[in-house]
């Protein structure tokens, strides 16, 4: 047997069935078989390092001991059923041989049961290789999705034979690896850009159940950030000016000088710095208009911060990663998680201070215990935006269209391949599909570390100021047995809700004044609708030693206090 002959043989031996169909489809290998079994037939000839095939029906064959390089004298641009043939003749050829010389393997083994040697698994190139070369042809922006993916649990199948497939069960994929050292060679029915994602994915998660993780290795490749160092510099300076200014003198012409920086900020590609800029803006003009609801202390807290990371990015000394997470970016990425088990907890309107209205959906996800939100926003910063708490309320969600977001808000629903953001914010793009899932009553469920009790709510919060993090919003749900007062404090404009629980421990819920939950206010003062309210959850917000309630919750039922009672929905909070 020639040497080329035995390389045949040992390759011939991992065409299994699966294998081929792979390479070629299903009819194509059931038509090879037919013709078979109809009487066709392959001589061989054996080269140095191919061996051509000739047909009983007149073709040509060359083949290697890969099916990467063949060659036919038919038309067909990809596998075609004579190399199938060719194949799969001289697998049935030295099928009895191949028996024989197993069994006498077997004896062998049977006589000689410590030798301890072991056949070496062809895939180890999964786990032992280099990541660095495997992905050199990917781009920043899919291995960022694919990292992204990966903080989701996915459950994932092993079969090994003459491939070793990787299926991921969720998603319904699977990708088959070649012994070769490539992802190019794998295969996967997804096609194109998503095909190349599956097949990284597969393999990433197959080395972190062998207990590898490549999280840290690859995350290199993601970030590459670019800036105006000039802007940095000057809001620095304009910032450091204010400081020594101090705000008993400073002119109001200066709210102007930090519209003008935030212009440049944006061209300067600094998103984040743009939204801090604003956000002092806005806080300026409650002290220049001498609103009861100025903090000097939220001023302060602003500049500060802003002011360190500027001097950070001046400073040029921090990683690229570090730096895109000073910088920020103008739109959130967002990418697609397969699903989502999500509960409704209520929605929230709002007002920023830098120029932007928009409500919130709040929901909490079974599947990795986290909130999660939806935000409609706009930005009304410029005179002709305008923004409709109503009217957005009561419009219909663009993934269901006789679904408003009024009942989206106090629903339980399962989302399929939903696009995510960092900040576990879900995106109305297409592609996401959404059912309506009977909702559970709240008391039956385990809300896990956002499930706190008065004590641990009103406890300080210990958590360290880290520059580099996004802060995050402290959320809480509160087990409530009564409302036992409220009032109106008219110095600070707030309506001041007192709840006690089980325990007779009290907590004060803050509700601000503003014209636009007028109708709210006065009849939560009143009391309309909430003296026989008991032993319901209270879905809060926790913001410097304030706590801001979101909304009211029992049984399936769920009340969004600026929502669902400032718009004319009489008497429903009674009716939790």
């Amino acid at each position: 047997m020639s040497g080329f002959e035995l390389k045949f043989r040992m390759f011939s031996k991992l065409c299994t069935e699966d294998y081929l169909i792979r390479n070629a489809n299903k009819g194509l290998y059931k038509r090879s078989l037919k013709e078979l079994d109809n009487g066709l037939t392959v001589q061989y000839i054996w080269n140095e390092a191919s061996v051509s095939c000739q047909l009983s029906d007149g073709t040509h064959c060359s083949l290697e001991n890969t099916l990467d390089h063949w060659e036919c004298s038919c038309p067909a641009d990809n596998i075609c059923k004579h190399i199938l043939i060719s194949i799969l003749y001289y697998q049935r050829e030295h099928q009895t041989e191949d028996t024989l010389n197993q069994g006498e393997a077997a004896s062998s083994a049977q006589l000689e049961p410590e030798s301890g040697l072991v056949t070496e698994s062809r895939f180890r190139w999964m786990v032992e290789s280099d990541l660095a070369p495997l992905i050199k042809s990917y781009s920043s922006s899919l291995i960022e999705e694919i990292l992204f993916r990966l903080r989701y649990p996915e459950q994932i199948e092993v079969l090994e034979d003459s491939l070793l497939t990787v299926r991921l069960v969720k998603q319904e994929i699977e990708v088959s690896f070649t012994e070769e050292a490539s992802l190019a060679k794998a295969l996967c029915k997804v096609k194109q850009t998503a095909g190349n994602i599956s097949k990284l994915e597969a393999l990433l998660r197959y080395r972190m159940q062998q207990g590898l993780d490549d999280t840290e290795a690859i995350s290199g490749r993601v970030h590459d950030t670019t800036f105006s160092l000039q802007t940095v510099r000057e809001c620095r300076s304009m910032l450091a000016d204010l400081l020594k200014t101090g705000l008993a003198r400073l002119p109001q012409s200066y709210m102007a000088q930090l519209e003008t920086l935030a212009i440049a900020a944006h061209s300067g590609y600094l998103p984040d710095v743009e939204r801090s800029l604003r956000g002092i803006q806005g806080e300026l003009q409650l002290f220049f208009n001498r609103h009861v609801r100025f903090s000097m202390q939220s001023v302060l807290d602003r500049v500060s911060k802003l002011y360190l990371a500027l001097q950070v990015l001046e400073q040029e000394k921090v990683s690229a990663f570090k730096q895109s997470q000073l910088i920020g970016s103008f739109r959130s990425k967002y990418y697609t998680v397969p699903e989502l088990h999500l509960y409704g907890l209520g929605a929230d309107a709002w007002e920023t201070r830098s120029g932007y209205r928009g409500i919130t959906y709040y929901f909490y996800c079974f599947d990795d215990a986290e909130i999660y939100t939806y935000s409609d926003v706009r930005a009304v910063y410029y005179e002709d935006n305008q923004f409709s708490y109503t009217e957005h309320y009561g419009s219909f969600t663009p993934w269901l269209p006789n679904l408003t977001f009024r009942q989206f808000a106090g629903e339980e629903i399962q989302f399929r391949s939903v696009k995510v953001n960092e900040e576990h914010r879900l995106s109305s793009g297409e592609g996401a599909k959404l059912t309506l899932l009977p909702r559970t009553s709240v008391e039956e469920l385990n809300l896990g570390k956002y499930m706190q009790d008065i004590p641990s709510v009103l406890a300080e919060d210990a958590r360290s100021f880290e520059l580099f993090s996004v802060p995050k919003e402290r959320l809480a749900m509160i087990k409530v047995a009564r409302i036992v007062e409220h009032r109106f404090e008219k110095q600070s404009q707030d309506l001041i809700l007192t709840m006690e629980s089980d325990h007779g421990e009290t907590l004060d819920l803050t509700l601000p004044y503003s014209t636009e939950w007028e109708t709210m206010i006065k009849r939560l003062e009143s009391g309309y609708g909430t003296g026989t309210l008991e032993h319901f959850y209270a879905f809060v917000r926790i913001e410097q030693q304030r706590i801001y309630p979101i909304s009211f919750l029992k049984g399936p039922t769920v009340i969004s206090l600026k929502l669902d009672t400032g718009y004319g929905r009489t008497g429903r909070v009674g009716r939790l």
